[in-house]
């Protein structure tokens, strides 16, 4: 019953979608048939959000609809303000046709696309996204793969999203965001022909304004005065060592608190090392910090933090290379293991994430490329509307959010900030386990807490940061979320990996009921080795470059995501059940801290498996077949690879040869054996229609004998695949 219960739900989703398109197409055929008439770009709408087949009903608790959800087509009224407030979203629209606007029909005079606003939208484009580096119209005319869309709502600033204007290591298709708005609010239809744009805040040209310090000081008081969610207050925490810092003394004195019977009100600062080397707690220095050490010594961040916390009253900083003693391993593993408590309990975190080293001051003067530019629209032939336009320091959140922004939201994964603190793997739990986030960003200034987060350039009202029961999820999906966001950032060393995120692991409802195994949960690990390295490989260099660490000195085992110098995701694969069973997991790492370092894992699983061949030609093809009971060779079935890959000469387990390239020689034209191990099953459909397989992709271990180290991750498998198994026991390490 229940698989017919399924297959009846299917159904019922398809017969909704056919309604729904139907409405849909028939406003689509409308509003193309209208556009001549009009004088509506077909492209960019006017940058209005009504009239369009996508036109929806924007609401601040995300339950946008479409405008014909009710019978006739009828409206849908805002709870909140009691009038409709339309909304727009377009993605994925062509830069091509918006360049038609600047070509001009030699027969005709004029443009292939007259529209204004397209040629408003390339002008913005040419100011922002034009360098020494890359230029849009360069990699448009190129035919390369970018994009830009538009988030319209009526009261708010217009948002311009980009696909592939800018380059990131990381992301095959790194987005940068625009926002357009007015220096002012000008009554609705007071100007027909502007676009639908809000008014925005102010942002400052100088983080040591007066603007700056009035926000941080009520931002924080706000937070502690009217939010009870973000009160830590209770939790009773002092971390080892604090510096005292005063008014009327130029010296910071570090203090060390055991036998102290109450907290402090501390701030945590956040920031980047940058490879430089800092003053720094030292065996050597140690006594000498107790006794005082001068605020003039140290680098620019350090001062401009320790003048935040003055200016919000607080007289005790915790700065990690201050109160951890350094090359001191011991002191290390143990600080290391209170991290999850140093930063859920300091008062607020200082967060320098506009600065790349400790020398680059955070309360200074704004980079020139976050300010603010001016550009006229023509409204009539002799007369030009100012419109501003500034580059966004965050992504915007899709607007069917509406004013709920979990930090760790599905979509929340992919809203990356823009900063250098932001890329650097252990600042990332720093913000998630604090309470209060004030981040000094490169284009504003951003305090973020557990209630909601709002930055110095914004109006109220401020995005929600409380999940909200239609983004509530199950703790595994929510602890995939965080890794993804996790290791999208990077480490300098290898071992950190699981250091770094152990302090949001000690956090994860998964830590009150099941053992933690170097980054899994032992309670759903079958499901959580169903990781596969993000899409985008290193561009043009991913059949020569390692994206697993070198695990010579141990490390996180192959089948941990943790063994991985890359970003890896899960997929969302329906309706599915396992097919494998777990005899044993162990891992060899700290006896302080089971959250820390791991030097190498073992894995037991029973289950089916399959012996095959891997082919690869490039860096993009990865497949995997087998040799068919009549000789020839079955279809070729794509897999994801972990990452360049070599062969041993020797088979090892199943015949496996396939290893992970660590440090070379790597195979771009690859042809050898390896092992599929099933983990799971998944339908299309609820009556089991449609089955399909996915596994692991195993080869062998050339630094543990007798044993398999995992290299890859395959689904989408014919049901063939698996009844042609072999019942079989892997050990993986």
């Amino acid at each position: 019953m229940a698989n017919l219960s399924g297959a009846m739900d299917d159904i019922a989703k398809v017969a909704r979608a056919g309604v729904y398109s139907t409405f849909w197409l028939g406003r689509f055929a409308k509003r193309y048939y209208n556009s001549a008439k009009n004088g509506t770009c077909l492209l960019c709408n006017n940058l209005k959000p009504d009239g369009h087949e996508n036109t929806t009903i924007w609401t601040p608790e995300g339950e946008n609809k479409p405008t014909t959800s009710l019978p006739g087509g009828g409206i849908i009224k805002s709870p909140a303000s009691g009038r409709d407030i339309l909304a727009l979203t377009l993605k994925d629209l062509s830069t091509a046709k918006l360049l038609q606007c600047r070509d001009i029909d030699p027969k005709t005079g004029v443009p292939a696309r007259d529209c204004p606003y397209c040629r408003l939208l390339c002008e913005i484009f040419d100011h922002f996204f034009i360098d020494e580096w890359m230029s849009w119209i360069t990699e448009t005319r190129n035919a390369m793969p970018i994009s830009f869309g538009l988030m319209i709502r009526q009261g708010a600033p217009l948002v311009v999203t980009t696909i592939g204007f800018v380059h990131d290591k990381y992301l095959k298709n790194a987005r940068a965001d625009v926002e357009l708005y007015l220096d002012y609010s000008l009554p609705p239809q007071a100007i027909p022909a502007l676009p639908t744009i809000g008014p925005a805040g102010i942002r400052q040209t100088d983080t040591r304004s007066l603007a700056c310090m009035s926000f941080i000081k009520d931002s924080v008081e706000e937070c502690r005065r009217e939010h009870p969610l973000c009160r830590n207050e209770a939790q009773g925490f002092n971390p080892t060592r604090l510096l005292y810092l005063s008014d009327k003394d130029p010296h910071l004195r570090l203090c060390d608190t055991a036998g102290w019977e109450q907290p402090v009100p501390y701030a945590a600062f956040s920031h980047c090392w940058g490879g430089s080397d800092p003053v720094k707690l030292t065996p050597a220095t140690l006594e000498g910090f107790k006794k005082g050490m001068d605020i003039s010594i140290l680098p620019n961040t350090f001062k401009d933090a320790i003048s935040v916390a003055q200016e919000l009253n607080i007289t005790f900083v915790w700065i990690d290379s201050l109160c951890i003693i350094q090359g001191d391993e011991a002191d290390w593993e143990i600080e290391a293991a209170r991290m999850e408590q140093v930063y859920s309990s300091a008062y607020v975190v200082i967060t320098a994430a506009s600065s790349p080293n400790p020398e680059t001051a955070i309360l200074a003067p704004r980079e020139a490329e976050w300010l603010p530019k001016t550009f006229d629209l023509p409204i009539t032939p002799d007369v030009n509307f100012p419109i501003v336009a500034r580059k966004r320091h965050i992504l915007a959140a899709p607007m069917e959010q509406g004013q709920c922004e979990p930090p760790f939201a599905n979509t929340g994964t992919d809203l990356k900030r823009i900063g250098p603190l932001y890329n650097r793997g252990w600042c990332f739990q720093e913000a998630y386990l604090a309470y209060r986030n004030l981040q000094f960003t490169p284009g504003a200034i951003v305090f973020e807490c557990k209630t909601h987060r709002k930055s110095e350039d914004q109006l109220p009202p401020y995005p929600s940061t409380i999940p909200s029961p239609q983004e509530s999820v199950d703790p595994t999906e929510q602890w995939h979320r965080i890794v993804k966001s996790f290791t999208s950032r990077q480490l300098t060393f290898g071992g950190d990996k699981l250091p770094a995120i152990g302090g949001a692991a000690r956090t994860m409802p998964q830590a009150q009921t099941t053992q933690y195994v170097a980054g899994l949960w032992h309670s759903t690990l079958l499901f959580d080795l169903m990781w596969h390295v993000m899409s985008y490989m290193v561009l043009a260099g991913q059949d020569y470059q390692a994206l697993s660490y070198d695990d010579h000195d141990g490390g996180p085992p192959t089948w941990s995501w943790a063994s991985m110098n890359w970003g890896v995701v899960w997929s969302q694969f329906p309706r599915t059940q396992l097919v494998a069973e777990l005899l044993d997991v162990r891992t060899t790492g700290s006896h302080l801290d089971p959250y820390g370092k791991v030097s190498g894992g073992l894995l037991t699983l029973r289950g089916r498996l399959k012996r095959c061949e891997l082919r690869s030609d490039g860096a993009l093809t990865h497949d995997a077949f087998y040799i068919q009971s009549d000789g020839t060779r079955s279809e070729l079935q794509h897999y994801r690879t972990d990452g360049p890959l070599s062969f041993e000469h020797e088979a090892g387990p199943y015949g496996a040869r396939v290893r992970r390239g660590r440090q070379g020689p790597y195979s771009s034209n690859l042809e050898t054996t390896a092992v599929v191990f099933f983990i799971a099953s998944n339908t299309l459909l609820g009556s089991g229609i449609w089955k399909q397989y996915l596994g692991l992709v195993l080869g062998t271990s050339p630094r543990s004998p007798g044993c398999l180290e995992r290299v890859g991750l395959i689904w989408r498998l014919p049901t063939h695949w698996y009844n042609t198994a072999e019942e079989g026991t892997v050990q993986i390490v």
